[in-house]
């Protein structure tokens, strides 16, 4: 009888662990439904935006601009860090798409695979080194010239950003900018 009853228990006992694992595996299969609506919801929100697509061209203002358009878009979706990579590249075309499909596996399996990893790879594919230099001398000579106040402007912000270096500070962004004014404006301003 002793033998009778410990099985019992032992019935019990297994019972119990029986309805725990379904329970786990219930609350599991939950949180899987629940992230993959959450995946989905976020990008349709991302889709919403309209984000701009990014070839490959060899114009790192299109590149950076493409970057920057996304930083905001993730900021205003609050996109978490493990889903940046995968919204953005799905807005990779032409040549970029075709290098993230070659390299993305190699990428990804990269220690600490990122974001902002990813923004790293992606200028060192479409950005080399020797347009960095370019679009920096390009700042470095900026000048007015015979631009309007707002074309001057408008180019030095959007050369700024390759020549970080020139304009680490507030002051030292003011007094470069206000080197490549033109002499009379120049004379005005030290007025």
């Amino acid at each position: 009888m002793a033998r009778g009853s410990g099985n019992s228990n032992e019935g019990n006992e297994l019972s119990e662990v029986v309805r725990q694992l379904a329970a786990v595996a219930q609350q599991l299969a939950r949180n899987s439904t629940n992230n993959g609506d959450a995946h989905g919801e976020l990008f349709k929100k991302v889709a919403q935006s309209k984000p701009p697509t990014y070839q490959g061209e060899p114009d790192p203002t299109v590149l950076e601009n493409w970057l920057r358009e996304f930083e905001k878009l993730f900021g205003g979706v609050e996109c978490p860090e493990n889903s940046k990579v995968g919204c953005a590249t799905y807005y990779l075309r032409g040549e970029a798409d075709l290098w993230w499909q070659q390299n993305e596996a190699t990428i990804k399996a990269l220690p600490g695979f990122k974001w902002t990893m990813f923004q790293e790879k992606v200028r060192d594919k479409f950005y080399p080194s020797f347009l960095q230099k370019q679009k920096a001398e390009e700042f470095s000579n900026l000048a007015m010239g015979y631009m309007s106040i707002n074309e001057y402007y408008t180019k030095f912000i959007e050369l700024s950003r390759f020549a970080k270096e020139f304009v680490a500070t507030e002051k030292a962004k003011a007094r470069k900018f206000e080197s490549g004014l033109t002499t009379d404006l120049q004379l005005k301003l030290s007025g």
